[in-house]
């Protein structure tokens, strides 16, 4: 228990132990007196029970809030915990989408050789290359000209549609990687 606690239950039954002794005490003067004086003592002793057992309830109700303060912070503490957790969460998988969103860069060379060979050849090795490594497949399909890259897909999409549709919708999500990033 704290100070005040102590205080709140103590200051009344140190009143009342004081308020018993001058009743005990002998009355000095009239009887009459006596008698006024000892309704006002039972009247002050009635008012001091009634307010220890106010205060006594008051005390009971503190406790039970507190109790319920402390249960309510403990689960906020909880929450924020897992919110927290949850935020790291979604920072990673926003991370992960943009880094599938940026292209290797790939040498010149290789986007050319692509470039010069036959739509159709062009189509069975993109598919192959596709296979092993859908990420520079994409980026190389994206280095093409345009209008290379278009002749390879009219070969690739008799081939493998879903490939040629997966590689276009990458081709059309990502951006060249930055140079220096």
């Amino acid at each position: 228990m704290n100070a005040r606690y102590l205080l709140w239950i103590s200051a009344p039954l140190a009143l009342s132990a004081g308020v018993l002794w001058l009743s005990a005490q002998e009355p000095k003067g009239e009887n009459k007196s006596a008698a006024v004086e000892g309704v006002k003592v039972s009247e002050l002793a009635s008012q001091l029970q009634s307010r220890e057992k106010s205060l006594a309830q008051r005390e009971a109700d503190l406790r039970q809030l507190e109790q319920r303060l402390n249960t309510l912070q403990a689960t906020l503490d909880k929450d924020r915990g897992d919110l927290a957790a949850r935020e790291r969460a979604v920072q990673e998988a926003l991370a992960k989408v943009e880094n599938l969103k940026v292209r290797p860069a790939i040498d010149p060379q290789i986007i050319r050789t692509y470039e010069a060979m036959d739509p159709t050849a062009g189509a069975q090795a993109m598919k192959e290359l596709a296979g092993q490594n859908l990420e520079v497949a994409v980026a190389l399909l994206a280095g093409m000209t345009p209008k290379k890259a278009g002749k390879l897909m009219d070969q690739l999409a008799p081939l493998d549609a879903k490939l040629a549709g997966r590689l276009s919708e990458r081709v059309g999500m990502s951006k060249p990687k930055e140079i220096g990033a």
